[in-house]
């Protein structure tokens, strides 16, 4: 499997790809390529063999990964569990020096009561201190 920062770029854009060669191209299964049409993949006609033109493919893979990133104002943190962006729950958190200029917040999610955890460096640190 690549990396989903690769994945964008992986097909070729003037090309045109079946399912078989979608899924061999990407490292997952036939059916994988299948569900991405029911998310919203468009094939580039109905008639079979299904081609998806790589353009199409590109294009889809990072419309997924904008859809799956929550940027983090300063003093928030995405909570894994709950899938959303938190402030610690009672603006308390632990940090965790690693070097001179970042280190680890370590929070608990006011809604599922679980840690949190990310790397800042000493500028959005500040911004936990004031939130």
């Amino acid at each position: 499997m690549h990396k989903s920062g690769t994945r964008a770029r992986l097909a070729k854009a003037h090309r045109c790809y079946t399912i078989a060669e979608a899924a061999e191209l990407y490292g997952c299964h036939r059916n994988t390529v299948r569900l991405w049409m029911r998310q919203g993949l468009e094939p580039v006609g109905a008639v079979k063999p299904l081609l998806f033109h790589g353009s199409d493919l590109n294009a889809f893979h990072v419309a997924r990964r904008r859809e799956g990133k929550h940027p983090c104002k300063p003093g928030e943190i995405f909570c894994l569990p709950c899938r959303t962006v938190q402030r610690p729950a009672g603006g308390l958190f632990d940090y965790t020096p690693l070097t001179p200029i970042t280190g680890n917040v370590t929070a608990i999610c006011p809604d599922c009561g679980r840690l949190m955890h990310q790397r800042v460096n000493r500028a959005r640190l500040a911004a936990f201190e004031i939130g």
